[in-house]
């Protein structure tokens, strides 16, 4: 696929503005990529709930929102926007979603996932596509309110109706994405790419933090030093490099000591074995039949380790930290 990139010149919101758009789901990308389409005009409603379980209806309908339940918003819409978490889209899909679309409507995901592993299987009068900004939420908002947007992504794995790209195009235009660029891929390529870039570049990067501080708090440094080490240090080097690229950060903006520490030590800290077993087990679908299981048996593993991470001594640092030094 050609590397197609979009943007606001290039997009209408003509496809979409005369239609109903259901955002089901409000909470970290529901919230703001509704708000920010009915921002661009748009007529919006959210599918939530139930509201005796989830607060997300309480907290749509504050933001002015007309609510309804998932199947009765579903009913309403033309266009159908999923943005509820993934193990919990097959359920909701069986039991509210698939006999509820309308012919000729487009459902539309904020991640390919069910999707490509078979999880949904839509019917084939619907337009199926995709739109995923590159952040969460919460920067999506508050790019969109600056002028601003995120990069993202489309993709359309179904179009029945002869115009499924130029609706997730508008889609991505509504919230804000189109003024600094939107790719065009397919759904295999997103969804792999995502699960593997949350695998290695999330979680390396979080482990690796954990690493140095653990090991330089074994070796007696003093555990606010070693926070501003791990954590606080990273952030701006990484915001340069995204300024001005890689190379140019490596051989201007740093020191010749840093510069020389990079390029000799820093492949020493990187298993590139390792990372091309976690992209191949990727590909194969291991990482995918994992996260279901893990999701059908609730989620065990992932409340332990969350347990685990609170009571570390490094976010009990790190705690202490904000509250002293707030955000500098």
């Amino acid at each position: 696929m050609e590397n197609q990139v979009y943007r606001n010149e290039d997009v209408s919101l003509d496809a979409i503005k005369d239609k109903v758009i259901a955002v089901l789901g409000y909470g970290i990308q529901g919230g703001p990529q509704a708000l920010c389409m009915r921002d661009s005009g748009l007529n919006v409603i959210v599918g939530a709930g139930p509201r005796e379980l989830f607060s997300d209806w309480d907290e749509a309908e504050a933001d002015g929102f007309d609510v309804y339940s998932i199947a009765e918003a579903t009913k309403r819409a033309d266009i159908v926007h999923v943005l509820i978490a993934d193990p919990a889209q097959p359920a909701v899909y069986r039991q509210s979603i698939h006999e509820n679309l309308k012919p000729n409507c487009t459902l539309s995901f904020a991640h390919g996932f069910n999707i490509l592993y078979g999880a949904i299987i839509p019917p084939d009068n619907v337009n199926v596509v995709l739109f995923v900004p590159n952040s969460p939420g919460h920067m999506v908002r508050e790019k969109f309110l600056q002028g601003s947007g995120i990069y993202g992504a489309v993709a359309v794995d179904q179009d029945v109706t002869g115009d499924a790209m130029e609706i997730v195009l508008a889609i991505a235009k509504s919230v804000g994405s189109t003024r600094v660029g939107v790719v065009e891929v397919d759904f295999q390529s997103e969804t792999e790419g995502d699960n593997f870039e949350e695998q290695v570049l999330y979680g390396g990067t979080i482990h690796l933090m954990k690493a140095v501080f653990d090991t330089m708090v074994d070796h007696g440094y003093p555990p606010y030093f070693a926070y501003a080490k791990a954590i606080r240090s990273l952030r701006t080097v990484v915001d340069v490099m995204d300024e001005i690229g890689i190379e140019a950060y490596i051989s201007e903006r740093s020191s010749r000591t840093a510069e020389f520490a990079v390029r000799m030590s820093g492949p020493r800290v990187i298993n590139y074995d390792e990372i091309k077993n976690i992209l191949n087990e990727t590909e194969q679908g291991d990482f995918a039949a994992r996260w279901m299981q893990e999701w059908q048996l609730g989620m065990p593993r992932l409340h332990r380790m969350r347990r685990t991470g609170r009571e570390s001594v490094m976010e009990k640092i790190g705690h202490e930290w904000r509250k002293m030094f707030g955000k500098g």
